[in-house]
């Protein structure tokens, strides 16, 4: 619960931090599929991007990992390490497999866009396996995120043909397997803390990918790799996940989950902007309407409410 009076100067320091954290992570997150498109470019495949990926991003998380939990006071039974490990292959693993295979059939802006709308998929989850209550407010959400998306998928359906059900449909996949990872991460999160839980099932995933690669490329030797591809691939580890990752988490101990969600719709904006710039993928009003109908939707989701009673604001 967030005072309306005016804040002490530390916590309105403290607030401001973690939106520009949110708004950073946001930022470099929205990235990642712009990334993933230049790298196709180079000639490199889905497991071989991944490969690339989890190789340059696992001494990031294992050197985070180990420094947060020797700094731990109060360590937690061993079953939330497990349960973390099995959700860091559920996030980092599987739904970044769809989400990269999905990539190859649609735009970039709409790969954002379905990814942008887990936030709806955690309140229906929530709902359904919590008993949470959902709201008027949650339906209009849901209905202006996927008036969006349904946009948007028309626009991609005219320049991707038939491909775009398949790449939409395996990002969708991606997007709700992640909305699972949110829904049950919650209470691991609380018994180790965010820093450790993201290193290690980051660290769990990318052991079991790279352990899968070994001995495919022992079998299938894969294509050389580009110059451009090693620094794209680094770009996308480093910039587009470590980085972001810890962003985010920071920003959610800083600001909460509501307010970090909010602000997190500046990433189809900047997934737009790059996506033009960059890759020169077209932009017309139906990819602005659906931007502004899933921001808009998400945005209800996690605004605050306002209780007069108490002059206070909750998210």
């Amino acid at each position: 619960m967030i005072s309306a009076a005016l804040p002490v100067e530390p916590e309105a320091r403290n607030r401001s931090i973690g939106v520009v954290l949110a708004v950073l992570g946001a930022s470099l997150f929205s990235l990642k599929g712009v990334v993933i498109k230049l790298a196709y470019a180079e000639g490199i495949g889905v497991s071989q991007l991944l490969t690339l990926r989890m190789g340059f991003a696992l001494p990031v998380y294992l050197a985070v990992g180990i420094i947060a939990f020797m700094r731990t006071k109060q360590r937690a039974p061993l079953k939330f390490f497990l349960a973390a490990g099995g959700l860091g292959l559920m996030s980092y693993y599987l739904s970044s497999w769809l989400n990269f295979e999905g990539l190859k059939y649609v735009s970039a802006q709409l790969e954002r866009l379905i990814l942008y709308i887990y936030p709806t998929i955690v309140a229906l989850l929530a709902w359904v396996f919590l008993r949470e209550r959902i709201t008027a407010r949650h339906v209009a959400a849901l209905l202006l995120a996927y008036l969006g998306v349904a946009i948007m998928f028309g626009a991609e359906i005219g320049h991707q043909g038939p491909n775009a059900w398949l790449g939409g449909g395996l990002i969708f996949a991606g997007a709700l397997i992640y909305a699972i990872y949110v829904t049950a991460s919650k209470p691991i999160i609380t018994a180790m803390g965010a820093t450790l839980f993201t290193a290690f099932g980051m660290s769990v995933a990318s052991i079991a990918f790279l352990t899968q690669s070994g001995i495919e490329m022992a079998v299938h030797a894969p294509p050389p790799v580009t110059a451009n591809g090693y620094w794209l691939a680094m770009a996308l580890a480093i910039l587009c996940t470590v980085i972001p990752s810890f962003m985010i988490s920071a920003a959610i101990g800083r600001i909460g989950p509501g307010p970090t969600s909010a602000v997190g719709g500046i990433g189809p904006v900047v997934a737009a902007w790059a996506a033009v710039a960059i890759l020169h993928e077209p932009f017309g009003w139906a990819h602005l309407a659906a931007m502004m109908l899933t921001i808009a939707g998400v945005w209800l989701l996690a605004k605050p409410r306002i209780t007069r009673t108490a002059g206070t604001r909750t998210w």
